[in-house]
């Protein structure tokens, strides 16, 4: 059951500080824990991005806490966080010519010295058939649809076998129906996921929590149902929210339109 043992990740008051020294995010309270998926938006240049590089330890913490597993961020060194986080940036630049097999085979890395070649070659297959791409493993990985590229890069993420998963808008460049089965992809793997969401309606479906950004600042962290109102949309995004019930599945969608202006 969500919620009945110790988080993954939990950050109390946290500010963060880029490396040229301006305040990347700040006011920041919330926990992960294990198969829970958080979405968090706002507007452009409210921090959502900024939020992920705090958590990665890129940007390096100004005030409050932050702890992985309940080991606090100055007992965190790299090698710790990288066999526990994994992360599928929104512009990654990879060679062209790895195969598919190659680049999943990369997720690996933090596991290098802790175990045995048949159990990376396991953790790649794995990877690679739960993201369905079991037929195009020899395939170069410049010859993929931008969909299967992205789905390469949540198999290579999948192959870390983290604790934490990463996504900053991973359902950029793709169609519809692609972001849903994308998303669904994630929610099913079970792993504890913090996702950077454009898309306002791909929200509900997908997160169990809404952490909403504005201005560099968390503005609150709840479920959808709760985020998802006027009270909270409309300053930030300048939107209203209109929430509907779903008619087959028992379940609340939510309708957005640009709010009257006064």
């Amino acid at each position: 059951m969500k919620g009945t043992h110790q988080p993954i990740l939990s950050m109390a008051d946290f500010c963060a500080d880029s490396l040229s020294g301006w305040r990347a995010v700040s006011d920041v309270t919330f926990s992960v824990s294990a198969n829970e998926c958080i979405a968090v938006i706002g507007p452009n240049g409210s921090g959502k991005s900024s939020l992920l590089k705090a958590i990665t330890g890129e940007y390096r913490k100004a005030a409050g806490e932050l702890s992985l597993e309940g080991c606090a961020e100055e007992n965190l060194n790299r090698l710790y966080r990288a066999k526990r986080v994994a992360v599928v940036a929104q512009h990654e630049h990879v060679d062209p010519r790895l195969s598919v097999s190659e680049y999943v085979g990369l997720g690996r890395v933090p596991h290098t010295f802790c175990c045995t070649e048949k159990e990376h070659q396991r953790a790649v297959k794995q990877a690679i058939h739960d993201t369905g791409l079991s037929a195009k493993e020899n395939r170069l990985f410049g010859s993929l649809s931008g969909g299967e590229k992205q789905r390469a890069s949540i198999a290579r993420a999948f192959a870390q076998e983290p604790k934490l998963l990463l996504l900053d808008e991973p359902t950029n460049h793709l169609d519809p129906l692609a972001r849903l089965e994308l998303l669904d992809l994630i929610k099913q793997r079970g792993i504890a996921s913090i996702a950077v969401l454009h898309d306002l309606p791909l929200v509900t479906p997908f997160a169990d929590k809404v952490i909403l950004m504005s201005g560099q600042k968390m503005v609150t962290c709840a479920s959808p149902n709760e985020v998802l109102q006027d009270a909270f949309i409309t300053p930030v995004f300048g939107l209203r929210v209109y929430p509907l019930s779903h008619p087959q599945i028992n379940n609340t969608v939510h309708h957005f339109e640009a709010a009257p202006s006064h």
